[in-house]
């Protein structure tokens, strides 16, 4: 493991590369142990999109096992670039936009900071939508404006935009870029509270699915036992095109971390301590959320004859208050963690690597949530299991390959 020597700093601090969140980490400061990192991406794994990884799959016309290997086949695949670009981060301290620089030139790196930074832009807009959701949950607990899906908008998109819920994505985004720019340690502190209370709340959803087939007279085990629907297969393409696309999406699902991970990785303590907390926190939580989500999204086609797309969807199926202000937490919780730590960080650092002595990670913080909000649109990439894996995920992988490729 290296580090800046007092005299390598004081030369650095004169270059306009060079601002200090942009300072590779000294030894002292690389605190972040196995615990530390398998917690980070536990919380990361733990939210709405990759519950929905494998309802999009079901909605698709996938047998639930079928889009439950698929799910933990892409997440195996993409691991492998996530392991390999983490050890420059460990070695030298170094974040993305630094070590962008060794292969794409110092003027060169702001081309891949860019496109992963406003991929994770869209990331943050798909995040604070369902954390939109939840808040809108919460509050229609007190006011029934929130719960009434007939209030609508047209936005770009989408002709009907349920009010409430674009009311608790404002307010959601804020709560993003509050703890975004108040720094790293804010980061641990909703990882280390928040992974507990996000398996109750996952738990919980696995249980009024459960509820909901035996309630409908079928046994809990006939959800997974469900094989191919070959009718909306055919409809999507068929076999084979579905099955890419959907493996596709699901190495695209963290392909933005593949990329950025020197971020995260700079503050472990050594090699060993991010290759385990990497082993330990992406093949098992997304198995976990696989599962769930193929099980809630079978469940409800079962029941519904319609696979539900979006599990924050179920708030409007429970009339216990109690019980959707918890979940609802757990769900805002959840959602906060994945998206500062996933989405936010890498396109803060990539627009102060523009201009490091005009741009500092602040400032990038801000521009991030603006381009967030007023940019991309969930509501359209987030619409559907269609468009979340063909419009979304499978563009933007397209994006990223390449520089990941080059890297």
């Amino acid at each position: 493991m290296y580090e800046l020597t007092d005299a390598a700093r004081t030369e650095l601090v004169s270059s306009k590369y060079y601002n200090e969140d942009l300072e590779p980490s000294s030894v002292s400061q690389r605190t972040w142990t196995t615990y530390n990192i398998t917690a980070l991406w536990v919380g990361m794994c733990i939210c709405i999109p990759a519950l929905s990884l494998a309802s999009a799959a079901i909605a698709l016309g996938l047998s639930p096992w079928l889009a439950v290997f698929n799910v933990v086949l892409g997440n195996i695949i993409i691991l492998i670039p996530i392991q390999l670009n983490s050890h420059a981060g460990t070695k030298y301290g170094i974040p993305f936009p630094v070590f962008a620089r060794l292969t794409f030139g110092s003027t060169g790196a702001h081309v891949p900071s860019v496109m992963r930074g406003l991929v994770a832009c869209g990331w943050v807009a798909v995040q604070s939508w369902v954390g939109g959701g939840a808040i809108a949950a919460i509050l229609g607990t007190a006011f029934y404006f929130f719960r009434d899906n007939s209030i609508t908008v047209a936005l770009p998109g989408n002709g009907a935009v349920v009010v409430g819920q674009l009311i608790g994505f404002f307010i959601f985004m804020v709560f993003v870029a509050w703890i975004a720019y108040n720094g790293f340690e804010n980061i641990k502190w909703v990882q280390n509270i928040g992974s507990p209370i996000l398996v109750v709340v996952i738990i919980l959803l696995l249980a009024w699915s459960i509820a909901l087939v035996t309630g409908a007279g079928y046994a809990v085990g006939d959800v997974m036992k469900q094989g191919i629907d070959w009718a909306t297969l055919d409809g999507n393409g068929g076999f084979v095109y579905v099955f890419a696309a959907c493996l596709t999406g699901n190495i695209a699902f963290w392909a933005t971390m593949a990329l950025n991970i020197p971020d995260f990785s700079r503050y472990a303590k050594s090699q060993k301590v991010q290759f385990r907390g990497q082993l330990y926190g992406v093949p098992v939580p997304m198995f976990a959320m696989a599962f769930i989500g193929a099980y809630f999204a079978q469940a409800t086609k079962l029941v519904m004859g319609e696979a539900m797309f979006d599990p924050t969807n179920v708030f409007y199926y429970v009339d216990n208050k109690l019980i959707i202000i918890i979940s609802a937490i757990g769900v805002v919780i959840a959602t906060l963690t994945t998206t500062v730590a996933a989405n936010v960080v890498a396109p803060a650092n990539g627009f102060s690597n523009i201009s490091p002595q005009r741009i500092s990670y602040r400032k990038g913080v801000i521009i991030a949530c603006i381009i967030a909000t007023f940019v991309f649109q969930p509501w359209w990439i987030y619409g559907s299991g269609a468009a979340y894996i063909f419009t979304w995920m499978n563009n933007y992988g397209m994006i990223l390959a390449p520089i990941a490729a080059i890297f």
